[in-house]
């Protein structure tokens, strides 16, 4: 059913938290007379929920990757790893640089964000941005190799962001930074972290109560804390403030805001201001198309949702549901993002502090929870016995 021969084709475009759903949900009922077909830049698909763990030593890199051909062979579906150039709307095509076109009945595009500084950048800057996950670590490892580290100044981290993303990182940075020293033989070197945020806030969106915790445990640890302020320019090591100040850095990591990818705007799709891909309640782009677009790479029209994974995996079952009635002719089923969430952050030192409606909490048994909910949901991904 799921071969050159079948009538109608799906794509999914990214394999991202909605899109690996789609997946799944073929290994375990596939569309009868569809072949899908994924397209992806990269081999291996990464949970942002578990980078912060990996940084700190709580996991092994590949505990966080799902590998994109062994999940595709499960389900019979053809992976295409290459880079996308844009869409022939008139005849339904995905463009590839360098391949066929890619004909689709139905396409779900999910490519995420990015977290490109929208500031001045010199090319010998010790900025790595958080995105693409994939090459993270790697891109970090070596900005740590490559720096000439004054014991008595410490390894000097700045963390743009504070949001969850840069909180985490700025409590599981460190441990990376320690083991990564000592297998260059540079030992007891102290890491120094600063975070920069340009609200009045940490983790927007969060209880006072959350928020205190996290401005607690890094007042206990000696991390900066800059608010109200934000980067203007990277020149090198030196970063220069909007309030005048300058931080040197021997590594600079952006968390901040998520911007679109440029492929976005090449689709000859509705978009909102920022270039996000437009959709309505069903995820389904504006435009009269058989084109569904999920996570962070779409922007409902009538509702402010967050760009945030947990939405994304609450996306799957409905974008599942409406790919089956789009290609049967029938009615799409509205999505309805969920008011309230559990928000769980990772501390790196086998604690973690959470949150769920009104009350936080932390502790030792937060982190084992943290832990049981995100190997549970890799392993639906991972692991070729999981239905």
């Amino acid at each position: 059913m799921n071969d050159s021969q079948s009538e109608r084709t799906v794509v999914l475009l990214g394999i991202g938290h909605t899109n690996a759903h789609i997946v799944r949900e073929w290994i375990r009922r596939p569309i009868p007379d569809t072949r899908l077909v994924c397209i992806s830049n990269y081999s291996k698909a990464t949970y942002s929920g578990m980078l912060p763990g990996v940084l700190a030593g709580n996991y092994h890199l590949e505990q966080m990757e799902i590998d994109l051909q062994q999940l595709c062979d499960r389900a019979g579906a053809r992976l295409i790893l290459g880079t996308v150039t844009g869409l022939n709307n008139d005849r339904q095509e995905v463009l590839l640089e360098g391949q066929p076109a890619v004909r689709f009945d139905a396409i779900s595009i999910g490519i995420g964000s990015t977290t490109k500084p929208d500031v001045s950048v010199s090319d010998d800057a010790t900025l790595v941005p958080v995105k693409p996950m994939q090459t993270f670590l790697r891109r970090i490892e070596k900005q740590v190799d490559d720096t000439e580290v004054k014991r008595d100044e410490g390894f000097r981290v700045t963390v743009v962001g504070g949001g969850a993303a840069g909180v985490e990182i700025a409590f599981c940075i460190p441990n990376f930074i320690q083991r990564t020293l000592q297998s260059s033989e540079q030992v007891n070197v102290p890491c120094c972290v600063t975070l920069i945020h340009r609200g009045e806030e940490l983790t927007p969106g969060t209880t006072d109560g959350l928020n205190k915790r996290v401005r607690n445990e890094f007042r206990k640890r000696g991390v900066e804390v800059l608010l109200g302020t934000g980067v203007t320019q990277v020149v090198g090591n030196r970063a220069v403030l909007s309030d005048g100040r300058e931080l040197i850095s021997d590594l600079l990591i952006w968390c901040a805001g998520a911007t679109p990818p440029p492929l976005l705007n090449s689709l000859e799709l509705p978009t909102d201001a920022a270039g996000f891909l437009l959709i309505d309640n069903t995820l389904k782009t504006l435009a009269d198309l058989p084109i569904f677009v999920v996570g962070d790479s779409g922007t409902m029209q009538d509702r402010e949702v967050p760009k945030a994974g947990v939405y994304a995996v609450r996306q799957g079952p409905i974008l599942w549901e409406n790919l089956n009635r789009i290609l049967h002719g029938e009615p799409l089923k509205p999505y309805e993002p969920q008011q309230q969430f559990l928000k769980l952050l990772n501390k790196g030192n086998g604690s973690a502090i959470g949150e769920q409606g009104r009350i936080s909490f932390e502790g030792r048994w937060v982190w084992w929870l943290k832990n049981w909910i995100d190997s549970q949901f890799l392993k639906k991904y991972q692991d070729a016995s999981s239905s």
